[in-house]
């Protein structure tokens, strides 16, 4: 039996078929929890960690890279070149996308943090873009 916790779902608050998988996530990789070592870069903070379709991972890094100042557009030019999100279809981007954002949306009007304020802001851009496109 599979822990809540390692599942999309138990992870995101939401799922599709399509999210399910076999795949580690670590599912937070924000700046913090990348270290660059004489020997590599290493990933730590591993307290998210999902079982899951690969593309997840990539859809996660979307908001992060906005928050670096680049554009949705940009975000996913740049994901486009690891085959994973090439073979993703637009659609479950799409769910994703939106999903995302509404969860974001809910919990920062339930919280003066401020990070949760600016995910919230990066998610609707990302699925802004996606519907818009």
């Amino acid at each position: 039996m599979i822990c809540p916790l390692l599942t999309p779902k138990g992870r995101l608050g939401f799922e599709h078929p399509a999210m399910a998988g076999t795949a580690l996530l670590h599912t937070d990789l924000t700046a913090a929890n990348l270290i660059v070592t004489p020997r590599g870069l290493r990933l730590v903070d591993w307290a998210m960690a999902t079982r899951g379709a690969p593309w997840i991972e990539l859809a996660m890094l979307v908001p992060w890279l906005i928050a670096a100042g680049h554009t949705a557009e940009q975000a996913e030019h740049w994901l486009s070149r690891n085959p994973v999100w090439v073979v993703t279809k637009p659609a479950l981007l799409d769910y994703f996308a939106s999903k995302n954002a509404a969860k974001w949306q809910l919990k920062s009007r339930q919280s003066s943090a401020g990070w949760m304020h600016d995910l919230a802001d990066w998610t609707a851009r990302w699925a802004d873009y996606r519907c818009g496109r």
